[in-house]
């Protein structure tokens, strides 16, 4: 379609061309009444060449817009499922507000059980509520490890699924005879509680893709299970 518009309008142009250089002739000659139909074709031809031209280029900007908007709802709708897929995946890390009473402590007793370690708890859990959409609640924890124990005790809590986070420690070498080798560590746990979970009200297939998540998370440690006994 563009070649032949092309061919089209350079024809009309030559044409147009042609036609002025007889009126301009004629003019010289003073004949002008003799090509005065002839200059008002002309006249005409050059005018309705300007609208179609004009039409035509509204309808090429209307059509580049129409593209335009079509390419931005595509990023619209990639980054909304991009985000969407975000949320879904680290809202479920996050503890529910109605359990922020014990949930940390369930926890911290959960990864101490798992290094064979005995925690001694410091205090009562404090709880920063200032923020509009999260409610932060930290505890104090004191246990005695050595340096290898103790690095391999963070790297376990570092990579749990929960969001659960060491926010501070110290370390204090024992010096007692029976204690050589052994820290005394205090450490700082933290977690967040958002004071309201949306995605289950905003995505209405939120329902189907957590099952449907369950069940691979479910398949896969099956799969890691059956693969650990081939293992051994």
């Amino acid at each position: 379609m563009p070649a032949k518009m092309n061919l089209n309008t350079n024809k009309i142009v030559e044409d147009l061309k042609k036609g002025f250089q007889d009126i301009q002739t004629v003019a010289q000659e003073g004949n002008v009444k003799l090509f005065l139909k002839q200059f008002i074709a002309v006249i005409v031809v050059f005018l309705l060449f300007k609208y179609c031209n004009g039409q035509f280029a509204a309808k090429i900007s209307n059509y580049n817009g129409q593209m335009e908007a079509i390419r931005m709802q595509q990023t619209s709708e990639q980054e909304y499922q991009a985000n969407k897929m975000k949320l879904l995946s680290l809202e479920p890390r996050f503890p529910e507000v109605a359990s922020k009473n014990e949930w940390l402590l369930s926890q911290i007793l959960g990864v101490f059980k798992a290094a064979s370690v005995t925690p001694q708890i410091e205090g009562t859990q404090k709880e920063d509520s200032s923020n509009s959409s999260f409610l932060v609640a930290s505890l104090m924890v004191n246990a005695e490890m050595d340096f290898n124990k103790f690095a391999e005790f963070l790297a376990g809590v570092e990579n749990k699924s929960e969001y659960v986070k060491i926010s501070e420690f110290s370390l204090t070498k024992q010096t007692e005879a029976d204690k050589l080798g052994i820290n005394k560590i205090s450490l700082r746990f933290n977690t967040v509680f958002p004071k309201e979970k949306i995605a289950k009200s905003i995505f209405k297939d939120y329902d189907k893709i957590m099952q449907q998540r369950a069940a691979e998370a479910k398949a896969k440690a099956q799969n890691e299970q059956a693969a650990g006994k081939e293992g051994k």
